[in-house]
């Protein structure tokens, strides 16, 4: 059929059907404030024991539920993304929640707080990692979300040393996946672009893109993304022709009032960063969770080998593992690994008790649900 054997679009068919969607925008309005009474119900029932306001077990039960409903045109993502505010909107009114994380605000680690909880949560922009920690175990804010590895840059030394001090008085309560894109970000032109801020690793994981595009502008090292786009707007809000610029999120650049000249201008488009959601608090058993543990050995030739072997013989799959050295002792390493099952399975309990036989100091720093899609 060609395009002139279409049928014609008329005022009187686009008004009938504004109309049919105005009256399901009606009734999606009613069922959400529907939804959300019973949310204060449960709110005021959890407010008589300990039953945490977020739990990602049961937050993964619901998102897996909401997609097996779900029989299309809308596509999973879209409604995940749905329920996720409608989720963070309930937080608000089972009690407010604080979400700490690694600031300033713009940074990736705000991107990732933001769509993992929603607008509807209060956020706390800390400075360092080891804060955000701090600030978790101090209850001043109900969670903390810091990043742990990068598919690029490999793991994030400031958090597996934080655990060395923090890993008895909290636990891992979540994680979470974000696709890392970087933009150029700039109120100038693109001809007249003569120095670029951002920190290190945004460099270095943009060096193709930016050695082709900008071979000769200068490249200035700031603390964060975040800072860069605040010290770019600085500098253009001083001078229009400074040629400033920034490598950081399209959050940075909404937040600092920056345009994106380029968007996903990193060389690897596969980027994603992991980050860990801490509490003060245990999950429950979601069906499909990893579990962390922190270990050292003793000084002697086949001691790693000994406690990996344990997971092997059961089959046991390891997702993730790093080392650190130890603050005391020279060339004692600590040794952080993930697992899949959740610690309060009978078989996972075993297993780890057979691991911590082989050790000096084992530790489980928590189980939680696996992250099931990249944000």
């Amino acid at each position: 059929m060609s395009q002139a054997d279409d049928p014609p679009v008329t005022n009187e068919a686009l008004e009938n059907l504004r109309d049919k969607i105005d009256a399901i925008d009606r009734k999606l309005v009613d069922l959400i404030n529907e939804r959300a009474n019973c949310v204060v119900e449960v709110g005021n029932l959890k407010r008589g024991s300990n039953v945490p306001i977020y739990a990602p077990h049961r937050e993964a039960a619901v998102l897996r539920k909401i997609q097996s409903f779900n029989s299309g045109p809308i596509h999973d993502r879209t409604l995940e993304a749905v329920y996720r505010e409608l989720m963070s909107g309930s937080f608000a009114l089972e009690q407010p929640l604080r979400i700490g994380y690694l600031g300033p605000v713009g940074t990736f680690s705000h991107l990732a707080a933001t769509k993992q909880f929603g607008s509807s949560v209060a956020f706390e922009d800390l400075r360092q990692i080891e804060g955000v920690f701090e600030e978790v175990t101090r209850g001043h804010v109900n969670y903390g979300l810091v990043p742990i590895e990068n598919s690029t840059g490999g793991g994030i030394n400031e958090t597996l040393d934080a655990f060395l001090t923090y890993h008895d008085q909290l636990n891992i309560y979540g994680e979470v996946q974000l696709a890392i894109h970087f933009s150029l970000l700039s109120n100038g032109k693109p001809d007249n672009i003569k120095r670029i801020y951002s920190k290190a690793e945004a460099f270095a994981q943009c060096r193709n893109w930016l050695s082709t595009q900008f071979p000769n502008a200068e490249r200035i090292p700031a603390e964060s993304t975040a800072a860069a786009a605040q010290k770019a707007k600085e500098e253009y809000d001083a001078d229009p022709e400074s040629g400033s610029a920034a490598i950081g999120s399209s959050l940075a650049g909404e937040v600092y009032g920056l345009h994106s000249l380029f968007d996903a201008i990193e060389d690897r488009q596969r980027n994603i960063t992991r980050f860990l959601i801490l509490s003060k608090e245990e999950t429950e058993v979601s069906g499909n969770d990893k579990t962390s543990v922190m270990f050292t050995t003793d000084h002697r030739p086949g001691s790693l080998v000994d406690v990996l072997s344990v997971f092997k013989r059961n089959s046991i799959n390891l997702t993730h593992i790093e080392k650190r050295p130890s603050r005391e002792v020279n060339w004692d390493y600590t040794f952080f690994v993930d697992i899949e099952g959740h610690r309060k399975d009978e078989r996972i309990a075993e297993i780890i008790g057979e691991a911590r036989a082989h050790c000096k100091n084992f530790q489980v720093l928590g189980s939680f649900p696996a992250c099931q899609r990249i944000l």
